[in-house]
């Protein structure tokens, strides 16, 4: 409850986008490292966009978008069709760029998850979100 108390506090004083969304997609990796996932990736840029977490669960890569809005209903509503093909064409990139045979992971298992987290730090997890 205290880790809660203390995000909540630095989320509401962080004064920039940028800062709140490190700080969230720090708290999303966190929380899919306890449920067992490997980082591979954070802040993935190519030419098609960006992939805030990418992640292996088991032998499936895991693109994850990571979403923080001050009202949790807001949270929800905040990937557009548009952000998911960007999404998609820069998990397409990074497949064309790397081996995943060295990772474990098996390039035609892939995912789209989305980690949806409001100013209150409740967190949630939504797997193969599209």
């Amino acid at each position: 409850m205290i880790q809660l108390c203390v995000n909540y506090f630095l989320l509401t004083i962080m004064k920039t986008t940028y800062e709140r969304g490190v700080h969230a997609e720090k708290s999303a990796l966190r929380l899919l490292e306890k449920k067992g996932f490997t980082q591979i990736a954070m802040r993935y840029k190519t030419p098609h966009g960006e992939i805030d977490l990418l992640m292996q669960d088991g032998a499936t890569l895991v693109a994850v978008e990571v979403k923080y809005r001050k009202y949790e209903a807001d949270v929800f509503e905040s990937i557009s069709t548009k952000q998911q093909q960007r999404i998609q064409n820069a998990l397409l990139y990074y497949l064309s760029e790397h081996d995943m045979s060295e990772s474990g992971a098996n390039s035609s298992l892939l995912r789209f998850d989305v980690v949806l987290i409001s100013a209150d730090m409740k967190i949630t997890h939504i797997e193969n979100a599209w």
